[in-house]
């Protein structure tokens, strides 16, 4: 992707603007159509994952190269983290490196990683007290706890970008959201429960809906591992990914998400970004991560 002149970081195709310091784009790539591309590309790189609960910060910080403040912070942070992606050789020399150095580091395939970063999306269904019964844009489906491997789950940040030329504090938010993904043995790909856009039908409840499908998840998920460090990361925001339903939904039809209009207008200043991505792409790791070890000692 292209970088943005000013912040470096990529442009999105068809926005006139940069979403991250709002420099504008080059007109190649404020013309172009935003990508629709459902595959992932081919790639041979690995990511980089390091185990570093248990890890002491002086131990850690010579063999990441980092300051020990910065070692310190990774330390509280735990769990599995993810250094970098590189390519094959040079993932597989790292990891080398940080076994030497008495640390727990573990390869997974980009690609792996990219196709499970595109979730199957469940649109309503109801627990059953035996399984979950989903109604998803590919069809039903149903997951019961035997063929349930990992549950992910985590906050979703949502803020509108404003336009550079508003020096003015923010009098609109938005309401956070929050997901659910359930890691399947033999599927690469998760189920996404979101609960601002799920139908539960008569199923439904006077409690919210996310105390409702945390309740779900939570007798579907007895006795699997659950990961929620997510909401410990920095939010990485980008234009916000369009859902099935809910009140995001019920914006795109007003048009408040990504409009071209002038000021005062339905224009870029009320582009909704969210870190969705970030989640997805976080639970596609860990979730191949999980099913290496699942399948025995991971050879990268």
């Amino acid at each position: 992707m292209t970088p943005c002149p000013r912040c470096g970081r990529p442009l999105t195709a068809g926005l006139p603007r940069c979403v991250y310091c709002g420099a504008d784009a080059p007109l190649r790539i404020a013309a172009a159509t935003p990508e629709t591309v459902l595959e992932p590309t081919p790639t041979d790189r690995r990511l980089v994952l390091l185990r570093v609960e248990g890890t002491e910060p002086d131990a850690l910080a010579p063999a990441l190269g980092i300051a020990a403040a910065d070692a310190t912070q990774r330390v509280r942070r735990g769990g599995w983290q993810l250094l970098r992606i590189a390519a094959r050789e040079a993932a597989e020399e790292q990891a080398r490196r940080l076994g030497e150095a008495g640390l727990v580091a573990a390869l997974v395939a980009e690609a792996d990683v990219r196709m499970a970063s595109r979730p199957v999306v469940a649109l309503g269904g109801e627990w059953t007290a035996r399984e979950l019964s989903l109604r998803t844009g590919e069809g039903p489906l149903q997951v019961e706890t035997s063929a349930l491997m990992l549950v992910v789950q985590g906050p979703i940040v949502r803020e509108y970008q404003t336009s550079q030329e508003v020096k003015r504090s923010r009098t609109a938010t938005l309401e956070e959201g929050y997901r659910f993904h359930l890691h399947r043995h033999g599927e690469v790909r998760p189920v996404e429960l979101d609960p601002g856009a799920f139908d539960f039908g008569a199923a439904a409840s006077a409690a919210s809906s996310l105390l409702q499908l945390s309740s779900w998840v939570q007798e579907l998920g007895e006795g699997v591992s659950l990961d929620d460090g997510f909401r410990r990361l920095p939010p990485e925001l980008g234009v916000a990914v369009a859902v099935a339903g809910g009140p995001l939904a019920a914006a795109d039809a007003l048009g408040v998400r990504g409009g071209r209009g002038g000021r005062g207008g339905r224009g870029e200043a009320n582009l909704v970004l969210d870190n969705l991505r970030q989640f997805r792409f976080y639970s596609a790791w860990r979730g191949a991560l999980e099913r290496r070890a699942s399948e025995g000692p991971p050879s990268g």
